[in-house]
């Protein structure tokens, strides 16, 4: 799938945009665990979270995520927005909490291994 698909799946909001829209996303690590993300063994992903700390922002760098979508529409601080832009991470954000927005990407995974 690719991101611009994901993105108007979980109808998300831009914070911080993405070089390439068209980029494949092939998995989902959804956590609030930072050491979940970090033992991730996946690669081409997206982060789902509901962490806005700085800290995501550099877990999302260390894995190489292609983006970090944050859950239930939570306030973004803007420390956690200024080290996203510093490290180029993009930003999108969900009104959906983590299990919805986690039913509607496994759909579009679905669909996509149907296709």
């Amino acid at each position: 799938m690719k991101l611009y698909e994901v993105i108007q799946k979980l109808d998300a909001e831009e914070v911080i945009p993405p070089k390439d829209y068209e980029a494949d996303v092939k998995n989902v690590c959804a956590s609030d665990l930072l050491s979940d993300i970090l033992a991730t063994d996946k690669e081409e992903f997206i982060i789902l979270t509901g962490l806005t700390t700085p800290q995501v922002i550099r877990t999302a760098e260390i894995v190489g995520a292609l983006a970090i979508i944050i859950v239930r529409g939570k306030y973004l601080p803007q420390e956690f927005i200024g080290v996203a832009q510093a490290h180029n991470i993009p930003i999108f954000q969900t009104k959906f909490p983590m299990f919805e927005s986690c039913v509607k990407l496994g759909d579009l995974l679905d669909e996509r291994d149907k296709g």
